[in-house]
């Protein structure tokens, strides 16, 4: 009980000691606050996420050209990412009908179909691209390390 009113007392004396010195008071506008459960992170962003699928000259096989094909997707991926054009990149595990993911930066969705239409592996059929804008969290500070 002492506390609260020590925390009470030492409170109104940081008020009053600079109305008491003539110091100009400052408004102060309080934060909306959103209702509850429809708290969202600060700083969103808009960024494309862009799913690789099956496109119609996929090759299943490890030939020759789906080796060189692939070497070609994976550099293409590292420079998009040096470039932080790609956030991040990478194959989903499973058999199904996506092939992966890459997070896009781009001013907006045309530009990153064209970012990710530029890929080897699409451009030449192997695989096609959906490109899809998402807000999320800024990640900015995202470091992809080779």
């Amino acid at each position: 009980m002492k506390s609260h009113v020590l925390t009470g007392l030492a409170g109104a004396l940081l008020v009053a000691t600079p109305l008491a010195l003539g110091a100009q008071q400052q408004a102060v506008t309080p934060q909306p606050t959103a209702p509850p459960g429809y708290e969202i992170p600060k700083d969103m962003t808009t960024y494309y996420l862009a799913t690789y699928v099956r496109g119609p000259k996929f090759m299943a096989n490890d030939s020759p050209e789906h080796q060189a094909l692939t070497k070609q997707h994976l550099s293409f991926i590292r420079k998009m990412i040096e470039e932080k054009k790609y956030l991040i990149a990478g194959p989903f595990l499973d058999d199904g009908p996506q092939l992966g993911m890459a997070i896009v930066s781009a001013p907006d969705a045309d530009e990153a179909k064209r970012i990710a239409a530029a890929d080897p592996a699409i451009a030449a059929g192997h695989m096609a691209v959906d490109v899809r804008a998402a807000m999320l969290p800024s990640l900015s500070s995202l470091v992809v390390k080779y």
